[in-house]
C-alpha cells in the first residue's frame, strides 16, 4: 500500500513566529500611530513654514498630498495583511527585493531619516517648549540662546538623550510614557477649548496682544 506524505506549503518565512508576548494593547498601537503621524508635527508645524511661498495654494497642496498618501497607506495596509511580521520595511523589502537590497533601503531609512528628524524635533522643542516657557518666566536670555544655532544644537542633544533613555525602557515602558503624554495633552486641549468656549473674541484678542507685547 502506497503511502503519501504531506508536503509543506512554501511560505514567505523560513521559521514560525517565536511566540513573544505582546507588550502593547490595541489602544497603545493607536496612540503610537496618533503620535507618529499627528496634526501638530506633520500638520500645523509644517504649515507654519508656508509663509516662504506666499503665492502658493495651501488647500490644493493638502488635497493633492492627501490623494497621493492614500496610495501609500493602501500599500502598507496590503503589506501588513500579506506579511504580518515584525521588522517593518526590512521584512517586506527583503522578501520582495532580496536581502541585500532590503538591507540597503532599510538601513538608509534608519540613518538618514533619524538624522533628519532629530533637528526637526529639536526645533519643535525650542519653539513650543523652551522659548515660550523661558519668556513666560522672564528668562529672555535663555529664550534667545535656544533660538540661536548653538541653542538648537543643545536641543538636539537633549532630544537624543531623552530618546536614548526611552529606548532603554523597552516597548512596555514607552507605552506607559505615551499614555501619560496622551492624557496630559488631552487635558491641556480640554482646558484650551474651555477657555475659547467661555471667552469672548474681544477678550481673546486683547489678552493675546497684551501677552505678545510683554513677552516679545
Amino acid at each position: 500500500m502506497a503511502t503519501t506524505t504531506d508536503t509543506p506549503r512554501p511560505t514567505l518565512f523560513l521559521r514560525n513566529a517565536t511566540g513573544l508576548v505582546k507588550a502593547w494593547s490595541t489602544f497603545d498601537a493607536f496612540l503610537y500611530s496618533f503620535w507618529s503621524v499627528n496634526l501638530v508635527t506633520l500638520g500645523l508645524y509644517g504649515m507654519s513654514f508656508v509663509y516662504v511661498i506666499p503665492d502658493g495654494q495651501l488647500l490644493g497642496a493638502v488635497l493633492l498630498t492627501g490623494v497621493l498618501v492614500t496610495f501609500l497607506v493602501m500599500t502598507y495596509a496590503q503589506l501588513v495583511s500579506a506579511m504580518p511580521r515584525a521588522g517593518g520595511d526590512y521584512a517586506w523589502q527583503s522578501r520582495i527585493l532580496g536581502g541585500g537590497v532590503g538591507f540597503v533601503l532599510a538601513i538608509t531609512g534608519w540613518w538618514f531619516t533619524l538624522w533628519l528628524w532629530t533637528p526637526i524635533y529639536a526645533n519643535i522643542l525650542v519653539v513650543q517648549f523652551f522659548a515660550p516657557l523661558a519668556y513666560t518666566l522672564g528668562w529672555t536670555g535663555v529664550a534667545t540662546y535656544f533660538g540661536s544655532q548653538w541653542g538648537v544644537f543643545v536641543s538636539c542633544l537633549i532630544v537624543l538623550a531623552f530618546v536614548s533613555w526611552v529606548i532603554t525602557l523597552g516597548m512596555e515602558g514607552y507605552a506607559k510614557i505615551q499614555r501619560f503624554c496622551f492624557w496630559l495633552g488631552m487635558a491641556g486641549l480640554a482646558v484650551m477649548l474651555g477657555l475659547l468656549l467661555f471667552s469672548t473674541h474681544d477678550a481673546f484678542v486683547n489678552a493675546f496682544n497684551r501677552e505678545a507685547a510683554s513677552l516679545f
